[in-house]
């Protein structure tokens, strides 16, 4: 798995769990105390990093964006990440305060940070020069964005609505600070991560061919590498510029099928898209 240099805006490519739907028995819809046990999952509140949060959170990082399964914390590589994982963390959050976690006693049960970069339309700016892109009016076309960066939640702490909280702090973290969006990089691949995003609002508004990252090879060893990335953005003052109107005409098309009385169809609207149609 790879995700971007310490120097480069950190590219979310965290993979998600699918979420299964059987097709051949009609979906239970949840109870009201599986209802309210969601919403107390969901419901847990992220706040400030503190002291030794830090680190915990740089431990979570790494090991959801740089190791499938169980990690050796010994490691001698892990233990190099996440000690410079940490200190990017603080030089970055720290002064502004813009770094957000939920922990509990074991540790960092998701994190996610705030980053406000140089934009050029939806290129990075660092990325828009190195292109050889520019122009003598570029800097007039320079904008700050609000940018969502080293986003992860623990193994142990997914499909709990923990990623969910810290967007959601996130976003009003932004919104405090006078900014009218929340933008992100996620890489073009991980289309899970992506649908996730699209459910919170964000649609695609750039991307790059050629983004820096670091990835842990089979030897353990963690090496530089490029990959395509796209750019994504919500409005946090209007919500009709996040409508996509892809979705919304899937989201008919499913409506009108399921109406038909198909129980596939009738899964895919409350998993996907939150609609009960109580058929």
């Amino acid at each position: 798995m790879s995700l971007p240099s310490t120097s480069e805006t950190l590219v979310h490519a965290r993979r998600f769990p699918s979420t299964m739907i059987s097709s051949t028995s009609r979906r239970r819809h949840p109870s009201r105390a599986q209802r309210a046990s969601a919403i107390v999952r969901a419901s847990a509140s992220a706040s400030p990093a503190r002291g030794s949060d830090y680190a915990a959170a740089a431990a979570t990082f790494v090991s959801s964006f740089f190791y499938d399964g169980d990690v050796d914390t010994s490691d001698g590589e892990f233990r190099a990440l996440v000690g410079a994982c940490a200190s990017d963390m603080r030089r970055r959050y720290g002064s502004t305060n813009s770094l957000r976690v939920i922990v509990d006693d074991e540790g960092c049960l998701a994190c996610g940070g705030i980053e406000v970069r140089k934009y050029v339309g939806a290129m990075d700016y660092e990325s828009y020069v190195r292109s050889s892109k520019g122009g003598e009016d570029v800097e007039a076309r320079v904008v700050e964005r609000p940018v969502v960066a080293n986003l992860a939640t623990a193994r142990r702490a997914r499909r709990k609505g923990y990623g969910k909280a810290i967007m959601r702090s996130l976003e009003e973290l932004c919104a405090e600070r006078g900014f009218d969006e929340c933008v992100l990089v996620v890489e073009a691949r991980n289309t899970r991560a992506q649908g996730f995003y699209k459910k919170l609002g964000y649609k695609v508004i750039g991307s790059e061919s050629k983004a820096k990252a670091l990835e842990v090879g089979p030897d353990g060893r963690s090496r530089e590498t490029f990959l395509k990335t796209l750019v994504m953005r919500k409005s946090l003052t209007n919500s009709l510029e996040n409508v996509d109107p892809v979705t919304i005409a899937a989201v008919l098309t499913l409506v009108f099928a399921a109406i038909q009385g198909s129980d596939a169809l009738l899964d895919a609207l409350y998993v996907n898209f939150g609609i009960d149609l109580g058929i």
